[in-house]
């Protein structure tokens, strides 16, 4: 009997490989925030090399950058719930090279999230991982299933599209909160610590020759003009005087004060993509 369940297993796993393999799916498998933010990272690390890409590091507000408006080999390492310099050290852990590293400011003064890059790099895992697709985050059965039900909703007009006008409409809630973690900047001794370790890791993305180009994501006026927003802004400008700082006086709409609307994401992208482009 024991035996005879093995054999179905494997038959099973072996089976889900090659589905894996042959049927290159096209699927949205993210089940839930720190399910893409696993993704991400695991598509980045187990990615080939190319020394010709972007990659943009961030938080959740660089998260609805929309790639298809961007270079075909641009990465977006923007995880909701993390910060910066999580995809800054998943960057330099991986041992890639990428050609530019796109770092957005406006969400520096958070500590790095240990689990998850823990998690991404576990000895042994991570070779599997490597080795076995079908063990990746993005393969899972579940997040499979979930992916052929999403395609199907938006199919039958049910997803987001851009044809849809854009929604005025803000969570009052949400932005009042935010409006008190903007209205008061770290203290000094704090705002030094978290610009040293970014110093670090820009200094090790060029020692490896890798152009970086700080960019501010466009957040609501208020809160661009707020203590927080104004001590950044300035931080960086003066601790990386000689690197480009990328930023739109543009009014972007908002769902909170901070994250883009989604169709205002997508302008941005293209606007971010001209930006880029004239920085070559």
């Amino acid at each position: 009997m024991i035996r005879r369940s093995l054999i179905i297993f494997a038959i099973l796993v072996v089976g889900y490989a090659l589905f894996i393999h042959f049927a290159k799916l096209d699927l949205n498998t993210v089940q839930h925030q720190a399910s893409g933010n696993r993704i991400s990272a695991e598509k980045y690390v187990f990615a080939a090399d190319d020394t010709s890409a972007t990659v943009i590091v961030g938080s959740s507000l660089s998260f609805r950058i929309e790639l298809d408006s961007l270079a075909p080999n641009t990465s977006n390492l923007s995880f909701g719930g993390l910060s910066v310099f999580d995809g800054l050290e998943l960057v330099r852990r991986s041992g890639k090279h990428p050609k530019r590293a796109v770092i957005e400011t406006n969400m520096i003064f958070k500590e790095v999230d240990r689990a998850f890059l823990d998690a991404v790099f576990q000895p042994g895992l991570y070779e599997l991982r490597k080795a076995a697709p079908i063990l990746r985050e993005e393969n899972q059965p579940t997040g499979v299933l979930v992916g052929f039900l999403k395609k199907g909703m938006k199919q039958e007009g049910e997803g987001p599209g851009s044809a849809e006008p854009d929604s005025m409409e803000v969570s009052e809630n949400l932005f009042d909160t935010n409006r008190g973690i903007f209205a008061k900047a770290p203290a000094d001794s704090t705002q030094q610590r978290f610009l040293a370790t970014l110093e670090h890791e820009v200094k090790a993305l060029e020692a490896n020759g890798i152009e970086v180009v700080f960019m501010e994501m466009p957040i609501s006026a208020e809160l661009m003009r707020s203590p927080l927003s104004t001590s950044t802004r300035g931080a960086i400008i003066q601790r990386f005087p000689g690197h480009r700082y990328i930023r739109s006086d543009r009014d972007w709409r908002t769902t909170d004060g901070l994250h883009l609307e989604w169709h205002n994401a997508q302008r941005f992208s293209g606007w971010l993509a001209k930006e880029l482009r004239s920085a070559r």
